[in-house]
Formats: structure tokens, sequence, C-alpha cells
């Protein structure tokens, strides 16, 4: 009997960081917070995809130029959704990130959307994907799997012979 093959997701993350060294986080529809992310569909080259995200989302101008793959994150989750997530720093960009639209019946005290943190000082709760990755990052790891080995075996580190 075979194992099914998970379902494969693939998405780019935006990763803007200020004069300040402070990086963008959204809070997502689940309530925590995360890079800005867009799924790709690969009807649209990634970067020219990652530059309509960045306008229509973030309402902000950015060239591919400006792009520059910073990060790959294979990961799985135990709902058997695999995945490949592409940081996509970007380098140069016109404008500030939009506030969220919002509509006539939003309260007033609604909480913030978006929030530029220091890297190693997010918002709570981070989703998962994000706070295994923000640490990637700041120490320049070009590459991370998570979720692959949830219970790793006991016993000491093998070499190969």
């Amino acid at each position: 009997m075979s194992t099914p093959r998970p379902r494969l997701r693939i998405t780019a993350h935006a990763l803007l960081i200020d004069s300040s060294g402070r990086v963008l986080l959204i809070r997502t529809e689940t309530g925590t917070w995360a890079l800005p992310s867009t799924v790709l569909t690969f009807e649209v080259q990634p970067y020219r995809q990652t530059i309509a995200f960045l306008r229509q989302v973030l309402g902000i101008e950015a060239a591919e130029r400006d792009l520059l793959l910073a990060h790959v994150s294979a990961h799985r989750s135990v709902t058997g959704l695999a995945g490949l997530g592409l940081v996509v720093s970007v380098g140069h960009w016109l404008s500030q990130p939009a506030p969220t639209r919002t509509s006539a019946t939003d309260a007033p005290t609604r909480q913030p959307t978006r929030q530029w943190c220091a890297p190693g000082q997010p918002p709570a709760p981070l989703a998962a994907w994000d706070a295994a990755v923000l640490p990637a990052l700041l120490t320049n790891t070009p590459y991370a799997e998570i979720g692959w080995n949830p219970r790793p075996t006991p016993g000491p580190a093998r070499t190969p012979s």
C-alpha cells in the first residue's frame, strides 16, 4: 500500500525591511501575524506575480530588478498539505504599505492589520511557518525544512560512513 502524496502549494512571501531594520508583518484571517504572502499560480512568472501582489494588496510599487530570492522553505503540515515557500526580499519600493481597506461597518477600535516590528521581536501570535522562517532570515540561512520530522528519533546523531 502506498502512502498518499501530499498536496503541494507554492507561495511567495514578501520580505520588506524598512530603514530602521523593521520587518512588515500582516495579520492573517486567522488572527496570526505573518509575512505578506500570495499563492503562486504560475499563470504569470513568480516575480511578476509578486510585483502585482505588492501593488494590489500592499499598495506599493516595486520593480522586478529590486526583488531577490532570500530564502526557500520546504514545509509539511499534519493536515497533509506540503508547500514550498519562497521568501522574496524587496530591496526598494515606492510609497508606504497602505492600510487595509475597511468598510463603513468596521468598528473604529479594530486591531491593526499591518505592523512594522523588530525581526527578533514579532507580535504574538506569530504564524508557525513564519516563526520558523524569521530566525533563519536573521542568520542569513538560505533554506529551511519545517514539519517533515515532527517527532525526531531520540539517540545520537549518525554520520554517513
